[in-house]
């Protein structure tokens, strides 16, 4: 009995010593949860600023896609018996079904004014089996829709929002197309003959950025911008980086940040039209990156090397690369990092096995969880 005593020391040795090494985070994180861990800056230099979680939410079943210019709702794709678009709002916490059908909804953006849902939907032809898919609109009454897309068109599953209500698109022909709701059209095609594989509009320039991949090798991505001449249908694009794997355009400073592959790392870079060259600002094993709606900040994720590419952690640091503050714990994220417009505050999904969901849809593996954060 008298070595008890010795043994209960010697267990709290070991756990005070493992707690100091490891920076001083919490241990017994619970999985799935977001929580900050540490504060540990990419520049690895002590930070003056703090992060601290003021809510967490799980907001509603579903991935989420989009946010309105209010941010008052929300695009969220659930998949059970049924493919379902549906509006969560934001403030009265309802959710809302948009459209159901048996084909697969990819991707969901609103139109610029949020009076319409422009998405791409995937097809599958009964007679060849072959897939493509359409881009349709759907007012956000729900009492018009349009196919926008040409029937002989396959377009591909990232567009983007122009500045006057219009989606910018590309389709199997390597063509960019902007249209609006209304089924005006302007056909582009890309001198170089692309195989596109997303593409955004950057609103004071006139222009599209896209990731496209290398002609000289398929297994490399890059990124290009394209100017959309009033008398040309044909788009010049320029080389903005190679091995490109994702990017973001923010509205509204025209700036677009994206991820570049470097060998076993990946760097956050950022570019706009009047620079010559890209600027590196972060290093690391990173997924994806945003600016906060006023270009102030990067929201990105980062995974931890070998490790489940799913499995990543939500960071924030300031737009030069500087003070990177650490959001969440690793999770098993499953959708793009959603801003408020004008809040602290991110929406993000996280994937789930079914007896973890308290939704009454078995079906349903996706949970969106809404974080309020505030900087010091």
């Amino acid at each position: 009995m008298k070595k008890t005593p010795n043994k209960v020391i010697f267990f709290c040795f070991i756990v005070l010593t493992l707690f100091i090494s490891s920076g001083c985070q919490n241990l017994f994180i619970p999985t799935n949860v977001p929580v900050v861990l540490r504060n540990d800056p990419v520049t690895k230099d002590p930070s003056p600023q703090q992060v601290s979680i003021q809510s967490y939410t799980m907001a509603s079943p579903g991935v989420v896609q989009d946010i309105t210019n209010s941010g008052n709702n929300l695009i969220l794709f659930t998949f059970g018996t049924t493919y379902n678009i549906d509006t969560y709002n934001t403030e009265t916490m309802q959710l809302s079904s948009f459209v159901n059908s048996d084909k697969k909804a990819l991707s969901a953006l609103y139109d610029t004014f949020d009076t319409g849902i422009y998405y791409a939907e995937k097809l599958i032809d009964p007679i060849t089996g072959s897939v493509g898919s359409q881009i349709i609109w759907s007012d956000v009454n729900q009492n018009t829709t349009r196919v926008i897309s040409l029937p002989e068109e396959n377009v591909i599953q990232h567009f983007g929002i122009g500045d006057s209500g219009q989606v910018v698109y590309a389709n199997n022909n390597n063509q960019i197309v902007l249209a609006d709701s209304e089924g005006n059209r302007q056909v582009y095609s890309v001198l170089n003959n692309y195989n596109i594989l997303a593409v955004d509009y950057i609103n004071q320039e006139k222009g599209v950025v896209f990731i496209a991949t290398d002609p000289q090798n398929e297994e490399r991505t890059n990124l290009y911008y394209a100017n959309m001449k009033a008398d040309s249908a044909e788009l010049a694009s320029t080389l903005i980086a190679e091995n490109v794997s994702s990017f973001d355009i923010n509205t509204l400073t025209n700036q677009v940040v994206f991820i570049k592959n470097t060998g076993d790392s990946q760097t956050i870079r950022t570019w706009n039209t009047s620079a010559s060259a890209t600027s590196g600002i972060a290093t690391g094993n990173y997924d994806s990156a945003r600016f906060t709606p006023n270009g102030e900040r990067i929201v990105f994720t980062q995974s931890t090397p070998n490790s489940d590419s799913q499995v990543k952690s939500i960071w924030i640091m300031d737009a030069n690369g500087k003070n990177s503050l650490q959001l969440t714990a690793p999770l098993n994220i499953n959708s793009e990092i959603i801003c408020h417009p004008y809040k602290s505050v991110l929406f993000f999904s996280i994937e789930k096995s079914s007896d973890s969901i308290s939704s009454a849809d078995e079906h349903t593996l996706s949970q969106t969880y809404q974080l309020t954060y505030k900087i010091d």
